[in-house]
């Protein structure tokens, strides 16, 4: 559960439309640092009760890297202080960090707590601590968390991240549009909105409303999802990413567009391969634009990566098995292919390690010639099969 939980505030008794109003800048800017982070607090409570959440996560405020507002793990939304506090954002740009003052910090830190929080209910969903009655929402959001899995390009096999943190050329638009992102950029620009509606038919309007406003109409939403959609020529772009994590993660086969597919899996494989580097280099995740989600990356093992490819051809065979429109024989033919490339997918991972002899070697019983006419030595790749939570019809 991490730190979710009870954190009384002192305004736990305010109306919503009072305490939403304290993020007007002509409030918000005389606030103590005690003061702000309690109305954020407040604000996480109320969403987090809304939202259906076990328990609200803990605000904190930290000093965190250039161009990074806020990140969520464990129970605990870590808001950047220079924005939140001083109205700072830093931002980094060909190797110098710039500094400038924000005229719409109050909306900014308002939008990332919002973002932030989204983030905590999509972990409680992945985990099961709470359910909710979307099953496909529940699978696109378990089929982008912090996990991996075998992507075969090219005849070869490589480990790619489920959640991508935008590597390649064109990676940000996978990062944005990627169902945790997508839904938390869209839930937090959305409920804002609303918010800054109800303060200003109350208040009236302030110069950090334009300035927020001006920023949603230069890169919001639907400015991102149209530039998107233009880059790729592919108007179902958002769907076609997230139906290819969810193939990859659940070993299903949606049709999706092939170049939109080609630029997903690269972007999971440089993903994984940075997210490694950084580890190697004893960093921590640092997500390229604003936001970062919940994150607790481990490296893969020679027996996790063993078990993954064997899932992997497990997947497939099931797939190609249940498939009306492909012959048992021609299953049993791909799946023998598969499985040869899984082999020396495991002893190229062995030699990228420098593991040499029987040194942590796995001992792979596949007996690939056998299995164009046996079905029994599928059961060599790894007797679990899919598990009933994979076979989901999706």
């Amino acid at each position: 559960m991490g730190n979710y939980g009870v954190h009384p505030t002192q305004y736990e008794k305010l109306s919503n439309s009072n305490l939403y109003s304290m993020y007007r800048e002509s409030v918000y800017s005389k606030l103590t640092e005690n003061e702000k982070l309690d109305l954020l607090q407040e604000t996480v409570n109320r969403d987090a009760v809304s939202r259906g959440e076990l328990g609200a996560p803990e605000v904190k405020f930290a000093h965190l890297p250039a161009n990074e507002s806020g990140n969520a793990s464990n129970g605990v939304i870590r808001v950047n202080y220079d924005m939140a506090v001083k109205g700072i954002q830093s931002v980094e740009y060909k190797g110098q960090t710039i500094e400038r003052q924000m005229d719409d910090y109050n909306i900014q830190t308002l939008n990332t707590v919002l973002h932030e929080d989204s983030h905590c209910f999509q972990d409680q969903v992945i985990d099961g601590t709470v359910s909710i009655d979307d099953a496909r929402l529940t699978a696109e959001y378990k089929a982008n968390a912090f996990s991996y899995t075998a992507i075969l390009q090219n005849g070869n096999y490589q480990l790619g991240s489920q959640y991508m943190t935008g590597e390649t050329p064109a990676g940000y638009y996978m990062y944005y549009f990627q169902a945790t992102e997508r839904d938390a950029y869209l839930y937090a620009e959305n409920k804002t909105n609303e918010i800054l509606k109800e303060i200003s038919s109350k208040n009236g309007f302030e110069p950090s409303f334009e300035a927020y406003s001006k920023s949603m109409v230069a890169n919001g939403y639907a400015v991102m999802e149209k530039e998107a959609i233009e880059h790729f020529q592919n108007p179902n772009f958002v769907k076609d990413v997230n139906n290819t994590l969810v193939n990859q993660y659940y070993g299903t086969n949606i049709p999706v567009n092939p170049m939109t597919e080609e630029a997903v899996k690269n972007e999971m494989v440089q993903t994984y391969k940075s997210l490694n580097m950084q580890m190697d280099q004893g960093s921590y995740l640092s997500v390229k634009e604003e936001e970062s989600m919940s994150f607790d990356y481990k490296p893969v093992t020679l027996e996790e990566y063993n078990q993954t490819l064997r899932d992997s051809v497990n997947g497939f065979y099931s797939h190609s098995i249940n498939n009306p429109s492909v012959s048992n024989g021609q299953a049993l033919s791909e799946t023998s292919e598969m499985a040869e490339n899984y082999h020396a997918a495991v002893e190229q991972f062995q030699n990228d390690m420098g593991m040499s002899g029987t040194e942590n070697e796995i001992a792979v019983d596949t007996q690939s010639e056998d299995m164009s006419t046996d079905n029994a030595s599928l059961e060599d790749l790894g007797s679990d099969g899919l598990s009933s939570d994979d076979e989901m019809s999706l």
